[in-house]
């Protein structure tokens, strides 16, 4: 990542970051250029307007295709799948979010394939838990008008907690799930520690019913105000990808764990992390501790880790847990920014994991960290992951990061972290 493609316009760099409202689905598409919803600065003088992307265009003409461990799923669709619509923003009843996710037609173990589309835009204030615990599912955020879907909490976060799950009693979890384009957002107080590890924003739990969570794929989403858990994962899950998501003013945002560690059967396998914006956390971006094997990060943006003046914190941990170690971890072009505190905390080891089962190519870290990995070769993967060349890397990652909609609080950390970053390659 030594340079980037930009477009300048009158002493102004332009960074083209416009949300995009179709999903990967419509990949073959041809559209129109979006104006720039983002701008940078660049030296004195000029200035740009950001314009919001509409339905009918795209900054690169294609949204990013699904690339990634258990990608290859047709999810809720493919031969006999049907669509659920949402057509109201209340928690539950008919036309409402919960009454997709949990209606389902067939048995409960092979349901139909469903897609759930969005008629509305709005907010969906969860009351209860929403609990994914049938297979094949898409739910399909991008497909809702503005301002598309947020998922809310109430009270302290306890309640409302949204997890995809295990079902041991009837032998079936949530597998073979797709969810696009939601903001979640949490109930934390920043600035403060006050947190509940109850108060999920998307886990993904396998521990109760193992062997059985796989071809999870979390793509184009928001993540915002979480107290602990978010879009995190538990026990047993295998082939996943965490794609293009924006976590971003979270107090313990994501971790890949199980404790007390080390238990056969519980291992996290095969993960894709790529191309994610990670800022203002106080730590866990993210924690992977205990039995997490075959984890590849590609291109990820880190920021701002220990914020909020709470002391100590750090960007990415890998920690054993038990018996339990992570190996076989590649790290590949990812960037951990110079932006912040505490810059020789970006990787940490701790309880005995090794530099040794740490892979690392191409990434830029701050001057201050002196840790990475002594692995002296990749580890084998079989996923497939695009890396974008030094001139795009920008222009092709950022617009399609994130909630299609981003509020101007989310569009100026956007914009930060663009600046950021040029000015770190």
């Amino acid at each position: 990542m030594n340079g980037i493609y930009l477009r300048k316009a009158i002493g102004v760099l332009v960074i083209f970051v416009a949300g995009v409202v179709f999903s990967a689905a419509a990949n073959a598409q041809a559209v129109r250029p979006c104006a720039p919803s983002i701008c940078v600065t660049e030296g004195s003088g000029g200035s740009c307007t950001p314009q919001p992307a509409d339905a009918s265009c795209s900054v690169l003409g294609n949204a990013p295709a699904l690339e990634g461990y258990g990608t290859s799923s047709t999810f809720g669709g493919g031969p006999n799948s049907e669509t659920c619509v949402v057509s109201n923003l209340n928690d539950s009843g008919a036309g409402s979010f919960r009454t997709c996710i949990e209606d389902r037609n067939g048995t409960v173990t092979n349901p139909v394939p469903r897609t759930v589309e969005f008629s509305v835009g709005g907010t969906i204030t969860l009351i209860a838990d929403l609990r994914i615990r049938q297979p094949y599912l898409t739910i399909d955020g991008l497909s809702a008008p503005s301002p598309g879907i947020t998922i809310a909490k109430a009270g302290d976060g306890t309640d409302g907690e949204s997890e995809i799950q295990t079902w041991p009693e009837e032998s079936t979890c949530g597998h073979d799930v797709l969810l696009q384009g939601l903001r979640f957002r949490g109930v934390w107080t920043r600035n403060t520690t006050a947190h509940s590890q109850n108060a999920d924003n998307i886990m993904v739990d396998g521990e109760d019913f193992t062997g059985c969570l796989k071809n999870i794929v979390i793509w184009r989403n928001t993540f915002i105000d979480g107290q602990d858990a978010v879009g995190s994962f538990w026990g047993s899950v295998t082939d996943v990808t965490f794609g293009y998501n924006l976590v971003v003013y979270n107090f313990h945002p994501q971790v890949i764990s199980h404790a007390p560690g080390g238990e056969s059967g519980q291992e996290r396998e095969r993960f894709s992390l790529h191309h994610n914006i990670y800022a203002y956390a106080y730590e866990r971006i993210p924690n992977i501790r205990g039995n997490a094997w075959d984890i590849n990060l590609d291109q990820n943006i880190f920021h701002k880790w220990s914020s909020f003046n709470l002391g100590n914190g750090y960007a990415t941990k890998f920690r054993c847990r038990g018996s339990g170690c992570p190996m076989r971890i590649n790290l590949i072009e990812n960037h951990w920014t110079s932006g912040g505190s505490r810059l020789g905390n970006a990787i940490d080891y701790e309880d005995g994991a090794s530099p040794a089962q740490v892979y690392i190519r191409g990434n830029i870290l701050p001057s201050a960290e002196s840790d990475g990995g002594s692995a002296s070769g990749e580890f084998a993967r079989s996923d497939s992951i695009t890396l974008f060349s030094d001139q795009d890397f920008v222009n092709s990652m950022f617009p399609f990061v994130g909630h299609q909609y981003p509020t101007a609080e989310e569009s100026a950390v956007k914009q930060e972290v663009a600046q950021q970053v040029l000015s770190e390659l």
